[in-house]
């Protein structure tokens, strides 16, 4: 990443720590209506949003040298080759093993051929997966964005699509998380199409606030108003969260130079692929130790994200130093 995008790539680092953290949640057994939860899960949860956002951007930004051969040659080996590698382990165990929850409620009465193929096109054999068949959709209309970005009707949809998105709920097939989260993958595009003219806008301590307090506000009306959490309010809460993190980490742009959080953002497509198989195994043996389900302490669930990092890292860097550039056809790093 060049300098001058150096606040994008330390943004990939904090939404990567955004979806470790979110499904790290997920570790401990919750008393039912537990508001610590759904205050930790309002404001954490749903980090997928800003790994949109940011692929919008990037995407955008590049476009000055685009390669429609090169791009799909990229996004084939670099994300979709390592999906089918890292997916083998839970799809064998979700299909020859277990039976998968929240699935379709007739597919293990279908062949082996059926229930993988089902697996593969839409993620659900590994929670953080689904992501990869949305974001293939993405990829198909690369072409087409690449056009729509040269109009000068096309970002005045935005609040349309934004509308679209806030009724159209995430958590569905592929194409119905492809048209939630369009919009801020769209919104991404948009600020760095006009980066030049919005950047030093958005970093501004008045906006940084006003961005803020609306996080805030849209976090405090999903907690107080709905009984769920992922609805329309916390997108919109992502959409501000986008926005305000995009103008903190402009404003202090030459000044992030933690080689820590730089390695972070590196690896952060590995973090993804593998997380969480960490975070399963670390559940499941916590329950075969102590006969017990884990009990939340903000102590342990923070020492659970450091460790699952700490792991995610290590494991990336032994298969880069064996594989060394052909790593990223194994975990996209």
């Amino acid at each position: 990443m060049s300098p001058k995008l150096n606040y994008i790539h330390y943004f990939r680092a904090l939404a990567i720590i955004f979806i470790v953290s979110g499904h790290s949640i997920d570790i401990f057994d919750w008393p039912d209506g537990s508001e610590l939860e759904r205050w930790l899960r309002i404001f954490i949860s749903n980090g997928s949003a800003l790994f949109v956002f940011i692929a919008g951007y990037l995407f955008q930004h590049l476009l000055v040298k685009f390669d429609a051969k090169k791009y799909y040659k990229n996004k084939l080996t670099n994300v979709l080759l390592p999906y089918l590698i890292v997916s083998i382990p839970a799809i064998i165990i979700f299909t020859f093993i277990i039976e998968r929850d929240r699935v379709p409620a007739d597919l293990y009465d279908s062949s082996y051929i059926n229930i993988i193929t089902y697996f593969i096109l839409t993620g659900r054999h590994l929670a953080p997966l689904w992501f990869i068949p949305m974001i293939a959709i993405f990829f198909m209309v690369a072409v087409p964005l690449k056009n729509l970005d040269k109009s000068r009707f096309f970002y005045m949809l935005l609040p349309i699509l934004i509308l679209i998105s806030c009724v159209i709920p995430r958590g569905g097939m592929p194409y119905q998380n492809f048209t939630h989260f369009f919009s801020i993958y769209m919104l991404g595009m948009f600020c760095s199409h006009y980066k030049d003219q919005i950047n030093d806008v958005i970093s501004k301590p008045s906006f940084l606030i006003a961005s803020l307090s609306l996080v805030v506000a849209f976090a405090f009306s999903e907690f107080y108003y709905t009984t769920r959490t992922m609805t329309w309010l916390n997108f919109l809460q992502k959409c501000f969260a986008s926005i305000f993190f995009l103008g903190l980490l402009y404003k202090f742009n030459y000044k992030l130079t933690s080689k820590l959080l730089s390695k972070v953002a590196d690896y952060s497509f590995g973090v993804f692929f593998i997380h969480s198989y960490i975070i399963s195994f670390g559940k499941v043996l916590y329950a075969h130790l102590y006969d017990e389900p884990v009990r939340f302490h903000l102590i342990l669930y923070v020492a659970c994200i450091l460790l699952t990092f700490s792991i995610c890292l290590l494991i990336v860097d032994v298969v880069k130093l064996i594989f060394k550039s052909r790593s990223r056809y194994l975990v996209g790093s």
